[in-house]
């Protein structure tokens, strides 16, 4: 018999905030923002279903559990380019300056040591959807990994070694699994920086890359008649949002129009 799938699956998918989310990827641990309740609290969606199961994703205990979560994350890290984290805090009431100034925080300067992406961990919530899509679940390169302990834990190379002079292969498929911005492309970092990034105004346009025969789908996001970034459908049966190098970053020669 079939084992019956966890709450993060598809199948029953829970309707309630959640940062880490991907539905290529399976997760090891979460912020416990989703955090419903199995007649006890019981770690999000990892669970796997019951017969008779009774959950309950929006009591008062699990909303009162979010608001906290929502408060100790936006307290700590930058959360300003989180999808729905202002609507999420605004939704459950959260006050993350309740701490006061003297609340930790993770205050780190991006890591700008290449011209393709930026990691700005100041921006991390520790979700290790960067580390397993650099890992077995992806890419199996394992560029990345989580170093310290606590509040000190950190996503970084080995021996904290510029990505540079890591294994890194610069397929950004740790960009395309990011769900804060910690993790960004350098072109949509310069942009942001100078105040011309402005997604409102960008068009997105899927085509196949033309690099090799595999046929990966590209959307290409231009602003200005300019590729700012390049990502790939999750739905697609040949890439399923990974890329390569080449696909993801290679956009350059498009745009000399000397």
């Amino acid at each position: 018999m079939p084992a019956l799938p966890t709450m993060y699956e598809p199948s029953c998918r829970l309707k309630e905030p959640a940062v880490a989310r991907h539905r290529d990827r399976q997760p090891r641990r979460y912020p416990r923002l989703t955090h419903p309740l199995v007649r006890d609290p019981a770690s999000g969606e990892l669970r796997r279903v019951e017969p008779g199961m009774e959950v309950r994703t929006d009591t008062e205990r699990a909303r009162h559990s979010r608001k906290v979560v929502l408060e100790l994350l936006a307290s700590s890290v930058d959360m300003s380019t989180t999808p729905r984290a202002a609507e999420w805090i605004e939704e459950y009431g959260a006050e993350p300056g309740r701490f006061g100034p003297d609340a930790a925080r993770v205050d780190e300067e991006p890591k700008i040591d290449n011209d393709l992406y930026v990691r700005d961990y100041d921006k991390c919530v520790l979700c290790y959807k960067c580390v397993d899509a650099c890992g077995e679940q992806w890419q199996n390169t394992f560029a990345i990994a989580v170093a310290g302990r606590g509040f000190d834990a950190r996503i970084s190379t080995e021996h904290d070694a510029p990505l540079t002079d890591s294994a890194c292969v610069y397929c950004g498929n740790c960009i395309e699994v990011c769900p804060t911005g910690a993790l960004g492309f350098r072109s949509e970092f310069d942009m942001r920086a100078a105040g011309t990034w402005d997604e409102s105004a960008q068009t997105r346009t899927t085509t196949v890359c033309a690099y090799c025969g595999v046929g990966c789908n590209l959307t290409l996001h231009v602003q200005d008649n300019e590729i700012v970034k390049v990502t790939s459908p999750h739905d697609n049966p040949v890439t399923h949002g990974n890329l390569c190098i080449k696909g993801r970053f290679g956009y350059q020669h498009v745009q000399n129009r000397d």
